[in-house]
């Protein structure tokens, strides 16, 4: 005859038995997440459109603006210079403070 400690202990570490109301619940707030992330994705990818829209825009509207910058106000030789200017300014910085530059990790 089984003691009724041990038929109390077996129901209490025996698996309880799941309702499907409460299966049904899982699988309805899964749904309403993966519905919610969809509607998250559509916004970001409809804004994000409208946003490259209006910078293809503002790029079209400047382009002979910044084309006439480097044609006539900037010209080549300046642009030749400015490179060897910022590599000559980082032997200098380089040779005054004894130290290596570091451009990353």
């Amino acid at each position: 005859m089984p003691d009724k400690t041990d038929t109390m202990l077996e129901e209490l570490l025996a698996y309880p038995s799941t309702d499907s109301s409460e299966d049904l619940f899982v699988v309805d707030v899964m749904r309403k997440v993966q519905k919610e992330r969809r509607n998250r994705r559509l916004i970001l990818w409809a804004f994000g459109g409208i946003g490259a829209l209006f910078g293809v825009a503002g790029a079209a509207m400047l382009s002979d603006a910044i084309g006439q910058l480097f044609t006539g106000t900037v010209s080549s030789t300046v642009m030749m210079q400015l490179p060897l200017f910022a590599v000559g300014a980082a032997a200098f910085y380089s040779w005054i403070m004894n130290d290596d530059l570091t451009l990353g990790r």
